[in-house]
């Protein structure tokens, strides 16, 4: 699933290629994958102006003039691709976008269809539920928040998945930062002190600004807008890397299941932290 470095590198890219663009046509072939105003998407969209695309979490946004915003959820398989006119269209893309201004148009292509379509022009619709809500940016986390967000018995990897909690992280890029910062993803969240969540806070910073700097990692599905693979894949530390040895210490990776998922670690590298470390 596409996590914040990935969702990142997707809205730069739109951002530099569709802002101040008018949309000039709407094509939704799948209407269940539209949430929140539910009129049909080409009268809401058609005729505003792109203003920005960013990102918050793992969402992409787009902010449109008159005042929307259009927000895409990617799941496990979407992409936001911008394609030639003339470039086929197979039956796993769900939306189509066109602009005044350009032959060039935005689609949502989604295999397994886990991803969805979010249009906000009312304060309700930003309110629904099933959009979830989410905690703050880990990019923009200062200590003391961080350390106070970690007051809990959860194992930190579970914390640090929540999205309620910290917005953005997922799988990949918990197990590379609990890494760098030498903690094993079992490890109560409450037993870290003020170093270890200081060292744990640096280490999700740097690596998810590593990543953004590679355009992200790239294992199966995911693609930038222009079509290019994440280059962070070569430079994971731990993740799906086991038997492998560890690039700090040769001892090798370990793998084991956690809140549900593959979690990889060193066993060397990242012991039990407690208050005591």
């Amino acid at each position: 699933m596409p996590e914040l470095p990935e969702a990142e590198t997707i809205a730069r890219i739109l951002h530099t290629q569709l802002a101040g663009k008018t949309v000039a046509r709407v094509a939704l072939r799948r209407r269940e994958l539209l949430h929140g105003d539910r009129r049909p998407l080409n009268r809401t969209l058609t005729g505003r102006r792109v203003v920005s695309v960013t990102r918050r979490a793992k969402r992409v946004v787009f902010t449109f003039d008159p005042a929307c915003t259009f927000i895409v959820r990617l799941g496990m398989t979407g992409r936001l691709l911008v394609s030639p006119p003339a470039a086929s269209v197979d039956r796993h893309v769900h939306l189509r976008m066109w602009f005044r201004e350009t032959d060039e148009e935005l689609r949502f292509r989604d295999v397994r269809r886990f991803g969805d379509l979010w249009c906000i022009t009312r304060p309700e619709h930003a309110d629904d539920p099933a959009l979830g809500r989410l905690g703050p940016e880990p990019l923009e986390l200062a200590p003391p928040t961080f350390a106070a967000l970690l007051k809990r018995q959860r194992p930190i990897k579970s914390l640090l998945l929540d999205q309620s909690i910290i917005a953005g992280l997922g799988n990949i890029y918990c197990d590379e930062a609990l890494h760098a910062a030498g903690i094993h993803p079992r490890t109560p969240a409450r037993l870290l002190d003020a170093p270890a969540a200081a060292r744990l806070l640096r280490a999700i910073k740097s690596v998810l600004r590593r990543s953004i700097r590679y355009g992200g990692t790239t294992f199966l599905d995911y693609r930038t807008p222009t079509g290019d693979t994440g280059a962070f894949y070569a430079r994971l530390r731990v993740y799906q890397r086991r038997d492998q040895p560890c690039h700090k210490c040769g001892t090798p990776i370990e793998r084991i299941r956690l809140v549900g998922r593959s979690t990889f670690f060193c066993p060397r590298c990242q012991t039990r932290k407690t208050k005591a470390e």
